[in-house]
């Protein structure tokens, strides 16, 4: 289990023909969890919601017994287009956690 701080970078990959993202680097850790890029954008949750959808995100909902929003992409460039957008803040603010 990876406990030091990293740098934030989100990561794509493809399961049934849908595109998800995440920060991969410690699943149990802080940098796993929904709301990190919100809190690296400094945006409110209605914000993260309309970005994802500007983005294409897709199938967007929210389970609050356990804390989990999970949505997708149908198409790969959408994907990555938003772990770039994500990433370069992320880098720009030099934004650690485990």
């Amino acid at each position: 289990m990876n406990k030091k701080p990293h740098l934030y970078k989100l990561t794509t990959w493809e399961s049934y023909k849908k595109w998800f993202i995440n920060d991969v680097t410690n699943l149990s850790g802080v940098s796993s969890k929904w709301y990190v890029p919100m809190r690296i954008l400094d945006i409110s949750i209605e914000d993260y919601i309309y970005l994802l959808k500007k983005f294409n995100a897709k199938g967007i909902s929210y389970y609050a017994p356990t804390d989990f929003l999970s949505f997708y992409f149908s198409k790969e460039k959408d994907a990555k287009k938003f772990c770039s957008y994500v990433n370069n803040i992320a880098r720009a603010k030099q934004y650690y956690c485990i």
